[in-house]
């Protein structure tokens, strides 16, 4: 750190990507004005080195198909806890919501990557009961247009919180199923409202813009039988702002 340094600071915890940042920087003359600094964002933001200035906006791109899942609540929680940022500094985003829907998952598309919970299908063969055998503890990328799933509920608002303040508690949202099957997976999507001037929110919904970002799917840690009209309890968990977990009560 480099006391009166640059006007804007960007953190980056990989050295090779600190280095492109660097050097794009330099190629646009902005190193009077930008400087990078390779560190985890937690240790700055929790803890902001002697003589640091004192920063006017706080912006992270820390979203991933999950919303949360690069601890995007609690870094900005802790950067307005920290002392980094003057009082009335805007967050950018300022908030984010999350809508999910139970489903009766039976394939997650094509797709071979890592992010797959496991294709749909695998040289003509169908690989979808290996959901019942399969559990993650983490949640997956899904490309819902090319997943295979049947809803069992209406899609709900289930987490929604601003950026800066303290995480959500984990809570229980009630819900009713809309028709009868295996509620084995909950599938979710997350608008995030960049500042307080109305515009549309920025979202990985599928029926909005294409982005880079899929939609998210967790299986539940019990599959369950419901039957349409049956009141239920999800229960919704955040980590602490970490990431999102789900389990029918």
């Amino acid at each position: 750190w480099r006391a009166g340094g640059g006007q804007v600071l960007g953190l980056e915890m990989l050295s090779a990507v600190t280095d492109l940042g660097r050097r794009c920087v330099a190629a646009n003359g902005a190193e009077g004005e930008v400087q990078l600094v390779k560190s985890e964002a937690a240790r700055l933001l929790t803890a902001p080195p002697e003589g640091a200035p004192r920063l006017h906006l706080f912006l992270a791109e820390l979203m991933d198909s999950g919303g949360l899942g690069e601890s995007l609540l609690s870094l900005a929680s802790a950067a307005r806890r920290g002392g980094l940022l003057l009082p009335a500094a805007p967050l950018l985003p300022a908030r984010i919501r999350v809508w999910a829907t139970l489903v009766e998952l039976q394939g997650c598309g094509t797709a071979l990557d890592s992010a797959e919970l496991v294709p749909s299908r695998l040289s003509g063969v169908a690989l979808w009961p290996w959901l019942r055998y399969r559990h993650r503890r983490s949640y997956s990328a899904v490309d819902l247009a090319a997943a295979e799933y049947a809803p069992l509920t209406d899609e709900c608002l289930v987490f929604s919180a601003v950026l800066g303040e303290v995480p959500p508690a984990d809570r229980l949202v009630a819900l009713t199923a809309q028709a009868s099957g295996e509620a084995n997976a909950v599938v979710w999507v997350w608008e995030a409202d960049l500042d307080d001037s109305g515009a549309p929110p920025l979202t990985n919904a599928p029926w909005a813009a294409r982005t880079h970002w899929r939609q998210a799917v967790k299986l539940l840690p019990e599959r369950r039988a419901v039957g349409e009209g049956e009141p239920l309890s999800l229960e919704v968990a955040s980590g602490g702002g970490g990431g999102l977990a789900f389990a029918l009560r």
